[in-house]
């Protein structure tokens, strides 16, 4: 069976090929131009859903940041030791069971959790490219080469 719509394109078919067969029996008339309206597209816009919560995960991160480098701060860096430092930060990777360790490790792992769905969900993580615990060894460097010019002014 032939649907509707085929039936008209048929009939329209027969119609439009039996006009053009009989030549010259019909006075000619000027046909009538079809004119197609050319729909413009417009271009279609990427909606951009913006996570909401980035400015969350940044707030935590930052928390966690500070804690870790307070709390190096106020136990080595103030008191220049950075061999107690270096071997917190030894404790700290091995998770070690010291409160300090724990505290430290659960503030690296809150942080490096809200990293993840910071990154996942593209926020932008411009001012977290070091880590924390990377940021207190590099702090620890620091203090090592000034103990070292200190140590090397003192013998001269």
């Amino acid at each position: 069976m032939f649907s509707q719509r085929q039936t008209y394109i048929i009939i329209g078919s027969i119609l439009l090929f039996s006009g053009c067969v009989l030549k010259d029996s019909t006075p000619s008339v000027p046909k009538k131009e079809i004119i197609k309206k050319e729909t413009k597209k417009t271009p279609t816009k990427k909606i951009i859903h913006k996570y909401k919560y980035c400015n969350k995960h940044t707030d935590i991160m930052n928390f966690a940041s500070s804690y870790i480098t307070n709390e190096f701060q106020k136990g080595y860096f103030s008191q220049k030791d950075a061999l107690g430092a270096k071997a917190q930060i030894y404790l700290i990777e091995n998770n070690s069971p010291t409160i300090f360790a724990q505290n430290i490790n659960k503030a690296n792992s809150s942080y490096k959790k809200q990293y993840e769905l910071a990154s996942k969900n593209k926020c932008n993580l411009d001012k977290f490219k070091i880590s924390p615990l990377q940021r207190v060894k590099n702090s620890i460097e620091v203090l090592e080469k000034e103990e070292e010019r200190k140590i090397k002014n003192e013998n001269h």
